[in-house]
């Protein structure tokens, strides 16, 4: 059976007002300058039940009807009359560049922290999905996946499994990460690790979280190497980020279940996803919609489940064509919302944007 990694991400952009030079005056002086900003248009939408293949067991393709991942296009070396156009436009968004590209991090890493982010909602909407489809998954352990350049020790190693930390058992990745972030900046802790070699100690004393100073740092990217009841794979090209987890999930249950879930339906949407399933506010939402509505894939979507705490924002998207926006907080909600569809009934908190 073919093993997956679950990447529980311990290293994360901090983004926030990042000033970015326009020769010796900060951005945040020439605030309406196009070397301080990129334009956030919307980009294309894939079905994602092409994306994602069963390998060894039987899968129930829905006869019609898609699950559609929406992305947002970024805009960079903007001219004045590109920034003109997004400034106006009611579709595009321009937003400081360092929402995007913060100062402190080049694009090429900004590209493999999108890449190990698309990775990571892969995996955990994969558990997700198998989860609720009444598999029971435990790991052995976290995997160093990735060391940074300003992690706190070089003792730890990729390949190294940390099995326990101050004598409690590690099974996943995230029980180590919930240690780590309940600790503070100069804390010690022993870690139980294994390599080739066997079993070793490694002591460490915790640096400054970047996300929060009063939270502990290691500086290493970890994974639980899981052995999966079902060989799942997803590709999804060159498109980074974590904001297809929820759709990534719906799609595995639709493909794996023999009930047929969307009923014929177009359904886009976004969110990101964690274990536990619940559904995470994302970026470009105005953006992600207009794409889903404007038929450039050659397809119009019905429905578009939107995360819970983006609906304010997503009430005013542009729309190409009359579509059913549906609130959800957690991948059971977002099922429940597509059962009701099925029923012909209206989900709960549902509206609908109506096309100029």
């Amino acid at each position: 059976m073919r093993r997956l990694v679950l990447v529980v991400a311990v290293v994360a952009l901090v983004l926030g007002t990042v000033m970015v030079a326009r020769g010796d005056v900060p951005c945040e002086v020439l605030a309406t300058q196009p070397s301080c900003e990129v334009a956030l248009r919307p980009g294309p939408s894939e079905d994602t039940l092409e994306l994602v293949s069963i390998g060894d067991a039987d899968a129930f393709p829905p006869a019609e009807g898609q699950l559609r991942m929406t992305t947002v296009a970024v805009q960079d070396d903007l001219t004045f009359g590109s920034w003109l156009s997004a400034r106006t436009s009611s579709v595009a968004e321009a937003v400081p560049r360092g929402e995007i590209y913060p100062d402190d991090i080049d694009r090429d890493e900004v590209a493999e922290l999108n890449e190990a982010a698309m990775a990571d909602s892969q995996l955990v909407a994969t558990i997700a999905a198998l989860e609720r489809l009444g598999h029971e998954l435990e790991g052995d352990g976290a995997l160093v996946a990735g060391v940074m350049e300003d992690a706190v020790t070089d003792e730890l190693e990729v390949g190294d499994v940390i099995v326990a930390v101050d004598g409690e058992v590690v099974e996943e990745s995230l029980d180590l990460v919930e240690t780590v972030q309940a600790s503070a900046p100069g804390d010690e802790l022993e870690l139980e690790v294994l390599d080739e070699h066997g079993p070793r100690l490694v002591d460490i004393e915790l640096g400054v979280s970047p996300e929060d100073p009063d939270q502990g740092f290691v500086g290493v990217l970890l994974t639980t190497d899981l052995d999966l009841p079902v060989d799942i794979d997803i590709d999804a090209g060159v498109i980074g980020g974590p904001s297809a987890g929820m759709m990534f999930a719906l799609s595995i249950m639709e493909l794996l279940e023999p009930e047929d879930l969307i009923d014929g339906r177009v359904v886009a949407g976004t969110g990101t996803l964690d274990r536990a399933g619940a559904v995470g506010a994302v970026g470009g939402v105005p953006q992600k919609i207009s794409g889903a509505t404007s038929g450039v894939e050659g397809t119009r979507a019905d429905v578009f489940l939107v995360p819970r705490d983006n609906l304010p924002e997503a009430e005013d998207a542009a729309v190409g064509n009359d579509i059913l926006l549906v609130p959800v907080g957690t991948l059971d909600e977002a099922l429940t919302a597509l059962d009701d569809l099925r029923e012909g009934r209206e989900p709960v908190d549902a509206l609908r944007l109506a096309a100029p």
